[in-house]
């Protein structure tokens, strides 16, 4: 059985560790030492890996080792605003002008209308729109007219109906040359539009 130790014994005791004992000549004993430094030598560290941080608050002013890439708070990465796409432009819808339509108007009784454009010069477009809203105006009591008016005007004097908006002219001559006044049933010829129609009887002759 071994000796029993206790704490604040005032007696002494004797350690001796021995390493290492041999007798060796004198000649080997270099590479003796050299031998057990070596066995004795503790094993090199691992060289420490740095990890670069891709938090984007590191800056170059904050040491690797206290940089932690591995944790990523809420909020740390700022938010990229999207790229705005171009605005497209709103087509622009393509106004088609309404087809006119033949109404029922007498167009013989009377003064008719070929006898009352007889006299005058309709060598334009504008000219024959005049002679018919004066025509009207002044032997069918039709103070407002429309395109469905001058269409019809048109197709009993065999005039040429190509045109693309039978409106179009209408309004250029109420706008441009105030020959007209617009109303809710339509285009009033005034007393402006009836004096230029006087006038395309002095032209003719």
């Amino acid at each position: 059985m071994g000796k029993q130790f206790k704490a604040g014994s005032a007696g002494t005791s004797r350690v001796r560790f021995v390493l290492f004992d041999a007798e060796v000549p004198d000649g080997e004993m270099g590479s003796l030492m050299q031998t057990i430094q070596n066995a004795l030598r503790l094993p090199a560290p691992a060289p420490a890996v740095q990890r670069i941080a891709t938090s984007p608050k590191s800056t170059p002013d904050t040491p690797l080792t206290e940089q932690t890439p591995d944790v990523v708070e809420e909020g740390e990465f700022e938010e990229i605003a999207a790229m705005p796409t171009p605005s497209r432009q709103p087509r622009q819808r393509r106004t088609v002008a309404r087809t006119p339509k033949v109404i029922e108007l007498d167009m013989t009784s009377g003064e008719s209308l070929a006898a009352f454009a007889s006299d005058k010069d309709v060598g334009s477009q504008a000219k024959k729109y005049m002679v018919c809203a004066a025509w009207l105006k002044e032997h069918r009591n039709i103070d407002a007219v429309t395109e469905d008016h001058i269409y019809t005007c048109f197709k009993s004097m065999d005039w040429s109906t190509n045109i693309p908006n039978f409106a179009q002219p209408l309004r250029d001559l109420k706008a441009k040359q105030q020959y007209f006044e617009k109303s809710d049933k339509g285009y009033e010829i005034n007393h402006i539009g009836l004096a230029f129609v006087k006038r395309l009887a002095d032209k003719a002759t």
